[in-house]
């Protein structure tokens, strides 16, 4: 009989051990799959809370020795804008002008203070300016959009004082009393819950008008900058991102420097690390013990099953033949618990994703192709392991004194 047949016939014979093995290896294969689903799911939440979450990279100019606000040229802002984890900009400018027509801006709340070469202030940006965006709420009109052009949105007092509404054109000009002067529309009152009167009239909040890019620029006569806002799409490449702005050489580097807002994002990849690193101690977990166990039944069932293997190498039956079939009869339920393994892991890959999250982030979580492979092989290393300690058993035997000792 070939060692093929009495391996099937072992297999059959033994139901007892061919079942438990197939049951411990069913469950330490549940095990693997499922920290492998896990792990991947949790990485791939993450990614996508991440995306939810975003994460926004602050550049502000430096102040100077003497203490004034220092800038930083819009040519270099437009390069880093233009990389490409940036998925939105917001430029920032600010400069001192003065009303001219339609308005007037708040004057000093000192009366002995003396008159100051402007009134206002302009914060000129891109888009929606940060401060409108967080510390201010509209209360007429509408906040700008990136692609406006020739708008203001004021203050409420400087709207009440000056009878200024949404839609009427105000004129601003660069120095006090000047002949041309840049006609706004206003788009926007607003109105902010804080108010500061000290230092410099125009820097007063109620005398600060939100502006596009373009004419903070025209009344300043510089394109310079103070400060960016560049929106990551993925957080998790904000330290790439800030390593390639060190790379781009830019000349005025050392004008800004730079802030990464991504404290949620790291706060979201710590837990999700956290279940990644238990993953991955379930899978190793699940391989040591799948080997102690093997091996241990291995060693059991040939203890059991020396009779019969003196009896065969007796018969002249070759050692090798002997070491393979009883491969065979390991190899078997261990592949079956693989399969049996992969099937169940496919429910518990999709409780993993409810658990986690990802099914409502539209995360995809199963079982894919190079994992089953992957347990296949780990299956039959397990085997091959097995293998080696039968082998040295089997090469150890010695038929006759076994014979003689069982007589």
């Amino acid at each position: 009989m070939s060692f093929m047949k009495r391996a099937l016939y072992a297999i059959r014979y033994y139901k007892r051990n061919t079942i438990l093995l197939f049951l411990i290896f069913t469950i330490l294969f549940t095990l693997i799959l499922s920290g492998l689903c896990i792990r991947q799911a949790s990485i791939e939440t993450a990614r996508q809370t991440g995306i939810e979450v975003g994460g926004t990279v602050l550049l502000n100019a430096k102040q100077s020795e003497e203490g004034r606000q220092g800038a930083f040229s819009l040519e270099s802002a437009q390069q880093i804008a233009a990389h490409p984890a940036v998925q939105e900009d917001r430029l920032l400018s600010k400069t001192a002008a003065n009303s001219r027509v339609g308005f007037r801006g708040r004057p000093s709340w000192f009366p002995d203070s003396p008159e100051r070469p402007h009134d206002i202030t302009l914060l000129g940006c891109n888009g929606v300016h940060p401060t409108l965006r967080t510390d201010s709420h509209i209360l007429y009109g509408r906040r700008p959009k990136p692609e406006d052009k020739g708008y203001a949105v004021i203050h409420r007092a400087i709207a009440e004082s000056s009878f200024v509404e949404v839609g009427d054109v105000i004129g601003i000009t660069a120095e006090k009393g000047g002949d041309d002067w840049i006609e706004l529309t206003v788009i926007g009152i607003y109105e902010r819950d804080t108010n500061y009167h000290y230092g410099d009239p125009e820097e007063y909040v109620e005398n600060q008008i939100f502006v596009d890019l373009e004419t903070a620029a025209a009344i300043s006569g510089s394109t310079d900058l103070i400060g960016g806002e560049f929106v990551v799409y993925d957080p998790a490449e904000i330290p790439e991102f800030l390593a390639d702005i060190e790379a781009m050489g830019l000349p005025d580097r050392e004008s800004f420097g730079m802030i990464a807002l991504d404290g949620d994002y790291r706060k979201i990849a710590l837990s999700m690390d956290s279940i990644v690193a238990v993953a991955s101690l379930v899978f190793w977990a699940a391989i040591v013990l799948g080997a102690i166990l093997l091996t241990a039944l291995v060693m059991i069932s040939l203890s059991s099953r020396e009779f019969e293997i003196g009896v065969l190498l007796s018969m002249g039956e070759g050692r090798g033949k002997v070491i393979l079939q009883l491969a065979v009869e390991t190899l078997v339920p261990v592949l079956l618990g693989v399969t049996a393994g992969a099937l169940i892991s496919t429910q518990t890959a999709e409780f993993a994703a409810d658990m986690l999250g990802a099914s409502a982030r539209g995360v995809e979580v199963g079982i894919e192709g190079w994992a089953v492979g992957a347990v296949y092989l780990c299956g039959v290393g397990l085997a091959l392991l097995a293998s080696c300690v039968t082998a040295y058993k089997v090469l150890r035997f010695q038929p006759k004194k076994l014979m003689m000792a069982i007589e």
